[in-house]
């Protein structure tokens, strides 16, 4: 009954039982001993008695006796109660000493499993401060990689459509030579023609020389942000890509309808428009599209800047939408895309610039829409 988890029912009642026990055994012997009652009882003795006899003197004497023998009754009540009392009294001092001694108990117990809990917490917490710290650390050397991998994807890019750029300058400057030593092999070759040749061929030489420049400029990270408008921003991508579209078969259809004004960093937004658009061309070339073609559409709504590019290339799986935007993932093959362009750019437009980058599909292809506040 004495349990060390709790304090038992029986330490809570006895105490009032044995205070209920008490009252109710002093107010039944005083009742019966009370000198109302013995008056009563002792009056109705006489008329007994003298109903039976007359000697009043013998009456006198029992009833001295009586009332002697009440006296003594009351006098012996009085001592059982007083001993009655202590021994209640010397119970219940017990009986707290032992309350006192389960409670201690109980508290003391509490203290400890409350100690233990917190112990436990602490140990929790230490561990998680660590693992919270090693997931930082994680995390700084993936994203670590991730610009590494991005930089280098960039570069692949980059080398990509320089050499689209170059393509036709290259072929025409080939022709040039040709001519001259054409010429040159039928003795026909006069100085105006060496002249003209060299002119083109110095345009020539221009030409994929700013398109170097071009490209250096385009990935170099803007430091501050500043206005500007999405359709200068996007006519610096599709400057560079133009000849890979080209070269593709595909056509570009450019529809502004309302620009307005961005507060963002205008190169990576260029960034994020010449991935778009490379997307969407390799997706066409890849399905082998008839006709095929790019929708770039600059609007504005509710004082946001919305540029929408759309191609026709049947659109995305719905088992991809969830995964478009994580990094290293790509429906592409490994040789032509490492999944992280697209993850760089929702982290430019939504972290950056503060915008939104959602996709979805219409009754054509896959639709990217940007988002951003003018």
């Amino acid at each position: 009954m004495f349990r060390k988890e709790g304090i038992p029912f029986f330490t809570i009642i006895m105490p009032f039982l044995s205070i209920l026990f008490i009252a109710f055994f002093a107010t039944s012997y005083y009742l019966k001993l009370s000198d109302r009652n013995f008056e009563a009882d002792l009056k109705e003795y006489k008329e007994i008695y003298l109903s039976k006899s007359n000697d009043r003197r013998t009456l006198n004497i029992l009833i001295e006796k009586k009332k002697e023998l009440h006296i003594k009754r009351q006098e012996e009540f009085k001592n059982f109660m007083s001993v009655l009392t202590k021994v209640v009294l010397f119970f219940m001092v017990l009986f707290s000493l032992l309350m006192i001694s389960i409670i201690n108990d109980v508290v003391k117990k509490y203290k400890k499993q409350v100690q233990t809990n917190e112990d436990k917490l602490q140990r929790l917490n230490d561990t998680l401060s660590y693992k919270v710290q090693q997931g930082i650390e994680e995390a700084k050397r993936k994203d670590k990689a991730i610009l590494q991998q991005s930089r280098l994807a960039r570069m692949g890019t980059m080398l990509s459509m320089i050499a689209h750029q170059w393509r036709q300058p290259l072929t025409q400057l080939s022709v040039i030579l040709m001519e001259l030593e054409t010429a040159t092999r039928f003795k026909k070759v006069t100085e105006e023609h060496i002249l003209n040749s060299i002119e083109k061929s110095d345009k020539m030489i221009e030409f994929m020389s700013n398109t170097i420049d071009d490209f250096r400029n385009f990935y170099k990270p803007d430091k501050k942000k500043e206005n500007f408008y999405a359709y200068d921003s996007c006519q610096k991508a599709i400057s560079l890509i133009n000849a890979t579209l080209d070269n593709s078969g595909i056509f570009l259809n450019v529809d502004v309808k309302n620009d307005r004004q961005i507060y963002g960093y205008p190169t990576e937004y260029s960034q994020v428009i010449l991935n778009l658009i490379s997307n969407a061309r390799d997706i066409l070339v890849e399905r082998d599209i008839q006709n095929p073609q790019i929708d770039l559409i600059i609007d504005s709504k509710n004082y946001h800047s919305i540029v929408t590019i759309k191609d026709n290339a049947g659109g995305i799986k719905e088992e991809n939408f969830d995964l478009i935007f994580d990094p290293y993932y790509s429906t592409k093959d490994s040789s032509k895309g490492t999944g992280l362009g697209l993850y760089i750019s929702k982290l430019i437009i939504e972290t950056n610039m503060h915008g939104e980058l959602s996709v979805y599909n219409d009754e054509n292809g896959a639709v990217f829409k940007i988002s951003l506040r003018g």
